[in-house]
């Protein structure tokens, strides 16, 4: 019979086996016997070790248990639930196919054995859930086209501005007939805007509300920063608040910035868009500032301007659809529900 003496490293307890290796192994064994706990090495990202498959260790830089695997030290996974990001990334405008950078940007390491692609996310255009390779693919840093719209001034700006304001499109809170001196008339009211948001004779097409006989393509009567007036003949009370939006709305893509705005003898040369605003609920353009190249005269509301934005790197990863998001149409992703 033969015998095998095993190596213990209690030296108070000669027959405490809770840890423990095997003469010619590099198998460390263990084996608890009480309700304690084992706590490993630790520390952060610059003393990580360079790994041995196996190993495993608690980074303090990212507060995470992560394991040496397939070459590549890997976070663990655990059961609980992780955040999920709703990226809103704009809405179409009939030619735009490229949407994005993604944010937060794709994990730059997968599942052993797998890789990451566009099935990792949820995709969805106006609440109609998109398929990967079939309706869009991911590209990282696209070459993104160039851009023309035709948007039109919602406010006069005044000698010397610095801000457009452009006929875009919102979602109302509250509905009234009967306001204005004027028969016929139906008022839809919304937050406060910086100017107005329509011009007076701008066409507006209005969704979404109940009763429905308040929907439908309609003239601008009157507008406040907080207002709209158009002629309809509904008087029913309305239960559900819709959507309001010129047909002249713009829905900027991601390189809007740099855009050239033209179109009137007030502009000068070269003027270029540094910061915009869109509207939280639709993306439409809501504003264009410029600095540097303040207006040399006033432009009247509803004077139809051209915005043209060159062609640039996108930065990132980006969702290219196989056919241009229709005008108005919201994208949205869901990143990280397979984390």
């Amino acid at each position: 019979m033969r015998y095998l003496k095993r190596q213990t490293l209690d030296r108070r307890t000669a027959n405490n086996t809770t840890l423990y290796t095997d003469a010619g192994r590099i198998n460390v064994y263990l084996e608890p016997t009480g309700t304690g706990s084992v706590v490993v090495p630790k520390g952060n990202n610059a003393t990580k070790p360079s790994g041995v498959t196996g190993m495993i260790r608690y980074n303090t830089d990212t507060n995470q248990f992560e394991g040496y695997q397939s070459g590549a030290w890997r976070t663990f996974r655990f059961k609980e639930s992780t955040a999920i990001t709703q990226q809103n990334l704009g809405a179409g405008n009939g030619s735009e196919v490229y949407f994005g950078p993604l944010n937060p940007a794709p994990p730059a390491t997968v599942q052993s054995g797998g890789t990451w692609g566009g099935q990792n996310l949820l995709v969805v255009v106006e609440n109609v859930l998109q398929l990967h390779t079939t309706n869009y693919t991911v590209l990282q840093n696209p070459t993104l086209g160039a851009e023309t719209y035709s948007g039109v001034t919602s406010a006069s700006a005044s000698s010397s501005a610095t801000t457009l304001y452009f006929n875009t499109a919102l979602v109302g809170i509250s509905l009234s007939t009967g306001n204005l001196p004027v028969s016929n008339t139906v008022t839809i009211t919304f937050s406060t805007r910086p100017a107005v948001p329509f011009s007076i004779g701008s066409t507006i097409v209005v969704t979404g509300f109940t009763p429905s006989g308040y929907n439908g393509t309609f003239s601008v009567t009157a507008c406040t920063t907080s207002s709209v007036s158009y002629t309809n003949s509904t008087t029913a009370t309305m239960t559900f608040a819709g959507q309001i939006a010129s047909t002249t709305a713009v829905y900027p893509s991601a390189n809007f910035t740099s855009a050239i705005i033209t179109g009137s003898a007030s502009l000068q040369a070269s003027t270029a868009v540094t910061a915009f605003a869109i509207d939280a609920d639709t993306n439409a353009l809501v504003s264009a500032t410029f600095t540097g190249k303040a207006t040399t005269g006033t432009i009247a509301a509803g004077v139809t301007l051209t915005i043209t934005e060159a062609g640039a790197t996108g930065s990132g990863y980006y969702l290219k659809f196989s056919s241009p998001v229709p005008y108005g149409k919201i994208v949205t992703a869901l990143i990280g529900f397979d984390q």
